[in-house]
């Protein structure tokens, strides 16, 4: 109904897809759990092929392995030339597929940048990870001997995208 509905001859894609993502097709829809459902509706927009993929939390209810068989997909859109549009609150998600993001707040689009420089103008709040062999002060870290492995993290877009929603009014705003 839906290739018709979009002037497609045949199902495309569908079969493809839906034996990557194991959507049980044979089933009617309202007996699907939530996860197929939103496997049939990710099959449903890709089938055809289209040059704009608007979708709205795309990976709610997916499990992981399914999540990353999506964001797998996401990639090989965008290497065909598709634009994605992607609104979701799993920011570590839109943070390896997105190379700009907007950040909407009140209703409002207070920013739209490229993922890399949102990321680089932020006020820092890097954390390091640090292991110790024993027990130690915190204000004598650096001078310590006995760490034995460390991690360093830049800031995430999640921390970025919370700058934007600090508790005062107006604040983030940029």
């Amino acid at each position: 109904m839906l290739a018709r509905l979009r002037g497609v001859d045949g199902l495309g894609r569908a079969e493809a897809l839906a034996e990557r993502f194991r959507a049980d097709l044979d089933r009617p829809l309202g007996e699907l759990s939530r996860g197929n459902r939103q496997k049939v509706g990710l099959i449903l927009a890709c089938f055809h092929s289209p040059e704009l993929l608007i979708l709205d939390e795309p990976t709610s209810g997916l499990d992981p392995l399914m999540q990353e068989e999506f964001l797998a997909l996401v990639a090989e859109e965008r290497e065909r030339g598709c634009t994605v549009f992607l609104s979701s609150h799993e920011l570590d998600e839109v943070e390896r597929v997105c190379d700009r993001v907007g950040i909407v707040r009140a209703g409002r689009l207070v920013a739209v940048e490229r993922v890399a420089d949102l990321l680089a103008k932020t006020q820092r709040r890097d954390r390091v990870e640090v292991e110790f062999a024993e027990p130690v002060a915190l204000a004598d870290v650096r001078a310590l001997p006995g760490v034995v492995g460390a991690t360093f993290a830049h800031a995430t877009l999640e921390e970025v995208f919370l700058t934007y929603y600090g508790e005062g009014e107006g604040e983030g705003e940029k």
